[in-house]
């Protein structure tokens, strides 16, 4: 299950966040500014978190080659399609 739009302040944005409320995008973008005049990035600026979930393990690895074989068969098909045409 997806949880979205939630307050950035709420209870699992905060377990989720080590203890602290989320960055909103306006403050990002006020972070940003500070980066840009002073030439320093904010001190407080969250760092990007590796997403452990986005790692491809083996079986996602057989799934992507398997999708990409899909979609290269089908692009053939298509090109001798148009060829026989």
């Amino acid at each position: 299950m997806y949880l979205e739009d939630l307050p950035d302040d709420s209870r699992i944005v905060k377990h989720f966040n080590e203890g602290r409320r989320r960055w909103s995008d306006e403050a990002f973008l006020l972070s940003d500014l500070v980066h840009v005049m002073s030439g320093k990035p904010h001190p407080a600026r969250p760092k990007p978190k590796t997403d452990v979930d986005k790692r491809e393990t083996p079986r996602r690895a057989q799934i992507r080659r398997q999708r990409i074989a899909e979609k290269r068969r089908r692009e053939m098909a298509r090109k001798a399609e148009s060829a026989a045409d």
